[in-house]
């Protein structure tokens, strides 16, 4: 049995709590930058990994080895293999799950094997105990044919056209209810005509009138969201875009500090971030 789900952090969870098998950490947030209906391995990985490499500051070669070793044990799947496709209430999983799904049926011609489990929380959960998750294990299915038709029309929106995705929240969700709410917060993700997204809009609510510490900042948002999906390192980048709007107490970069600086840097409004309002 292989296990995929959204990160290393899932899997530990899951082998901890005495989930058997093999386990592939998918490690992309889709959320961010460029996705298309690619479904070869190597040419998704390799645009994805220039993006997240140049987004989030890291070493490119190091991006690249992590989707190779993934690649790789994806690779290693046959079609007689069984697959349990974890997926948790949040946006994150969602967009992993669109993407696994369209990978995995380009690759193989049938979907007998393949297993889902619908959470209703995070992975490892914020609420549920962990006999509670390995209850959900049990529960795992296989996906009927509507449930693969739902998938692959919100994925070929989503990778060619924001209108036509649009469009699929007037579908039946039935089958994957939380698919439904992953589509409208993507959606609201998207710049609006000044170039804010949601979740910019909500740092900028959340220093009305007050002047937080980055640490209190990221909490501040995470109650603000109906099914919380971001981290921190994503967070990060979203203020650094958005500092002509911010009086922010360092011009250093916020990204990849030790924890003392989150909880020592101060944001309040600028001017020009309080206009907004």
């Amino acid at each position: 049995m292989y296990h995929i789900t959204n990160g290393d952090s899932a899997n530990l969870f899951l082998k901890r709590i005495g989930i058997q098998g093999q386990f592939i950490a998918w490690q992309d947030v889709l959320h961010h930058g460029p996705i298309s209906a690619e479904v070869s391995m190597p040419v998704m990985s390799d645009y994805r990994a220039a993006f997240l490499a140049d987004y989030f500051c890291l070493p490119l070669k190091d991006v690249r080895a992590k989707f190779e070793a993934r690649n790789d044990k994806l690779n290693a799947i046959e079609d007689s293999d069984e697959i349990t496709l974890w997926l948790t209430p949040e946006l994150f999983d969602s967009l992993i799950g669109l993407q696994f799904i369209a990978w995995y049926r380009a690759k193989f011609n049938t979907t007998r094997n393949l297993f889902v489990v619908l959470l209703s929380d995070h992975l490892p959960p914020r609420e549920l105990e962990a006999s509670q998750i390995a209850q959900y294990y049990k529960t795992r299915f296989s996906p009927s044919e509507p449930f693969f038709e739902l998938a692959t029309r919100v994925w070929q929106a989503l990778t060619t056209d924001l209108a036509a995705l649009e469009g699929c929240l007037a579908l039946d969700f039935k089958h994957w209810p939380n698919l439904k709410t992953s589509v409208h917060r993507f959606l609201q993700e998207q710049p609006d005509d000044i170039g804010l997204n949601r979740t910019q809009w909500q740092i900028l609510d959340c220093l009305n009138g007050q002047t937080l510490s980055l640490a209190q900042l990221f909490g501040a948002n995470q109650d603000l969201e109906e099914v919380p999906f971001m981290g921190d390192l994503s967070f990060w980048c979203q203020i650094e875009e958005m500092r002509e709007y911010l009086n922010i107490s360092t011009q250093d970069s916020l990204l990849h500090q030790e924890i003392e600086f989150y909880h020592g840097v101060k944001v309040s409004l600028s001017e020009k971030g309080q206009a907004l309002l």
